[in-house]
């Protein structure tokens, strides 16, 4: 039996030594082709994307997509932007984003899918909300969705919904392989509309700043000041910050909380500051919602101003 068993171990070494080049390289092509194909689908959108997920898996029902849960408040571009900046740094190269916050929709705006020099994809209005990757990682290149060819038939007609007509339409075809990079539409000048910086300074022992995210079904704040601001002013766990929250100047809301490393670090129900996975400074309260209880939004309107007690 020994014997029998070495004998057909070496006819199957025989075999493959023998096998054609030709039929090796067939072997390896294929097998390049499917790890090629295998690229992933993400998408984000302000509302309920139930309808572009239908979309997507019409296009290729082997597609692997995936809708990010509904965080993103009403028509906040900045929001879309800093999404697609947090959430595609765990993706990766090759993996499509659809980003559909578009309160522009039907207007000129351009659509577009940028590259990144990561080898990512985002396809998205041109309004602003692709500034997060675009500075993260680096513009590679920039194409305008020809909607001659990508955009799904018989929605001619329609003007208010390209995120399911166009934009996952054309990032599904593109995830699962059915068009090229080239073949998404004309190339265009490498850049993209950036949104301007968020301010966030230090002066005299007080950190300022304004509310850029957060807000959602979690509710918390996330500020414009980032850890390494922060850092400067050698805070330590425990110490406890006045932080006051103004709009338009008037303040909305004042008080005093610990900063923290985490949530549990207070009891349920009281606020805390601490620095977010984002890597910028947040008010939140332990399984409550910050937004909601003192009545903060987001936008350049609303600023903070943080002081060591």
């Amino acid at each position: 039996m020994k014997l029998l068993s070495k004998i057909l171990i070496i006819l199957s070494i025989m075999a493959n030594a023998c096998a054609s080049p030709e039929a090796q390289t067939m072997d390896s092509a294929a097998s390049g082709n499917e790890s090629e194909s295998k690229n992933a689908l993400v998408i984000q959108a302000d509302f309920g994307g139930l309808a572009m997920s239908g979309v997507a898996y019409t296009v290729s029902k082997d597609l692997d997509f995936f809708s990010l849960p509904q965080l993103i408040p009403l028509y906040d571009i900045r929001a879309a932007s800093n999404g697609l900046a947090y959430n595609s740094a765990t993706w990766p190269s090759g993996t499509v984003f659809v980003s559909v916050v578009d309160p522009g929709v039907g207007t000129a705006r351009k659509s577009v899918v940028l590259k990144t020099k990561n080898g990512q994809y985002f396809v998205s209005p041109d309004n602003g909300s692709l500034s997060g990757p675009a500075e993260k990682y680096g513009i590679e290149a920039v194409r305008e969705i020809d909607e001659t060819v990508n955009r799904r038939e018989g929605t001619e007609w329609s003007h208010t919904f390209h995120g399911r007509d166009v934009y996952t339409y054309t990032g599904a075809r593109l995830a699962a392989g059915v068009i090229s990079y080239e073949e998404v539409g004309p190339l265009l000048e490498a850049k993209v509309i950036l949104l301007e910086e968020p301010v966030a300074t230090l002066e005299n022992d007080v950190l300022k700043g304004v509310v850029t995210g957060g807000i959602g079904r979690l509710g918390n704040v996330e500020l414009s000041i980032d850890r390494h601001l922060f850092s400067q002013i050698n805070a330590s766990y425990g110490d406890i910050f006045s932080i006051t929250y103004k709009k338009n100047g008037k303040v909305i809301w004042q008080g005093s909380i610990p900063y923290t490393k985490s949530f549990g670090d207070v009891a349920v129900g009281e606020p805390l500051l601490f620095v977010n996975s984002g890597g910028y400074m947040s008010t939140a309260i332990n399984q409550g919602h910050f937004a909601s209880t003192y009545g903060v939004e987001v936008g350049n309107d609303w600023t903070v101003e943080l002081k060591k007690e």
